[in-house]
């Protein structure tokens, strides 16, 4: 089996973010899968990655990520392959207890 291959996708952030992104609500950015994005925004915005992931890699519990209008989470969602052009949706969840 062969590796997925590299896409443009683009990344849209909440607002509430884009302070840690150079004021962008959406970055694009070269990868195959969920998990290879991350990655890249590891690289190129670090400030936004700390908020989405752990130090071991995982999203937030407090993060959402949505590819396809689909929720994706752990390890399999993380492997969820990109098409050319698709949208990447990050959303915050909160809790008033």
């Amino acid at each position: 089996m062969s590796d997925p291959v590299k896409v443009t996708a683009t990344l849209r952030l909440p607002s509430t973010l884009s302070a840690y992104s150079g004021g962008k609500s959406q970055i694009t950015v070269e990868a195959a899968t969920v998990e290879q994005l991350l990655d890249a925004l590891h690289k190129e915005h670090p400030l936004v990655w700390e908020r989405l992931c752990t130090e071991q890699g995982a999203i937030r519990e407090h993060v959402r990520i949505f590819v396809n209008n689909q929720l994706i989470s752990g390890d399999e969602g993380l492997k969820t392959v990109l098409q050319p052009g698709q949208e990447v949706i990050v959303l915050p969840t909160t809790f008033n207890v």
